[in-house]
């Protein structure tokens, strides 16, 4: 995505990265994203937590507007779900200490090739309680074997939400869409292979695509998913269409079909991005999408039959 989008959208690259190092401090809390990695302890069960304390300790803490807490774990483990808890808990208790904190990562320190992350996610209405003036969250785990437990949970400063993950379920997946997020302008779900019935995904879209539940939302990324060319054809029938700046269907399995309903959409060139990279559109699609007046990314297409065909085609993140 261009500058100009990172300009109009609140994300985590609006921040510097910065690893945060116990020797220097924080020097520049107002344009650095601060970065700590949190490892369990060497054949135990217990998270070092010793570097987030440390922060915390700085006298510059409670002037930390980003901070990415990137979360390392044991394979050997069987219950993963433990890494993400500890963490959670440590964040909230840390609220007083961290007033002016914007934006948050929390999740699996690894970006997974296929995003296969055994890091458990659940309950992060604590997250979005503890911080009410939060404007940026994004989680990376696996989102399918315990609940979000943030159903019906209002947040009033919410911008930016991205949940980054190889599959959701259809549990957590309506959870996320009945969130009431009433200035919402980016939203970036992953959705994956556990959502397999089109209907049900978009049942619980709708109220998003008609702006029910984030009447301010122009930033939507439907990204990695298995029904890319269903979600293409209702989007353009769908109000959102608008007033949506960018979307975003990349990394799934989007065909000419798909390409198609967005390339005879007319609202379609008052989008500032259109991304469908990583999909299953021809090269000819792609030419023909290119002449709209929008931005089109559309690299690394794939034949159809590299996917499988008909209703096997699957996202680029189950290669």
């Amino acid at each position: 995505m261009s500058e100009i989008i990172n300009q109009l959208f609140l994300k985590l690259e609006n921040w510097k990265f910065q690893q945060f190092n116990p020797q220097v401090g924080i020097t520049n809390p107002e344009n650095h994203a601060y970065a700590i990695q949190i490892q369990p302890e060497h054949r135990s069960k217990n998270i070092n937590l010793e570097t987030f304390y440390n922060l915390l300790q700085d006298p510059k803490s409670s002037k930390i507007q980003a901070l990415i807490c990137q979360i390392e774990y044991e394979n050997y483990w069987n219950d993963n779900n433990i890494c993400f808890g500890i963490v959670l808990e440590a964040l909230c208790d840390a609220y007083e200490k961290l007033p002016n904190l914007q934006a948050l990562f929390i999740g699996d320190a690894e970006q997974h090739e296929y995003r296969k992350s055994k890091l458990a996610v659940f309950d992060i209405r604590p997250i979005l309680e503890a911080f009410p003036n939060l404007q940026l969250l994004k989680v990376r785990g696996q989102f399918y074997e315990y609940l979000l437990e943030c159903e019906t949970l209002i947040h009033e400063n919410l911008k930016t939400l991205i949940i980054e993950t190889a599959d959701i379920d259809e549990r957590n997946f309506s959870q996320i869409c009945a969130l009431q997020l009433p200035n919402l302008e980016c939203l970036e779900l992953w959705l994956g292979r556990q959502l397999d019935h089109s209907t049900f995904i978009m049942e619980r879209l709708t109220p998003i695509l008609f702006g029910e539940s984030f009447p301010k939302l122009a930033y939507l990324g439907l990204r990695s998913s298995e029904f890319s060319d269903f979600l293409a054809e209702n989007i353009v029938q769908s109000p959102i269409i608008e007033r949506l700046l960018v979307l975003d269907l990349s990394m799934g399995n989007l065909s000419n079909y798909g390409a198609e309903a967005l390339l005879n959409c007319p609202s379609i060139n008052q989008l500032h991005t259109l991304n469908i990279s990583n999909n299953c559109v021809s090269q000819s699609m792609v030419q023909r999408l290119l002449q709209l007046n929008c931005q089109v990314i559309a690299d690394e297409q794939e034949d159809e039959m590299e996917r499988g065909c008909g209703g096997s085609r699957y996202s680029a993140l189950h290669e």
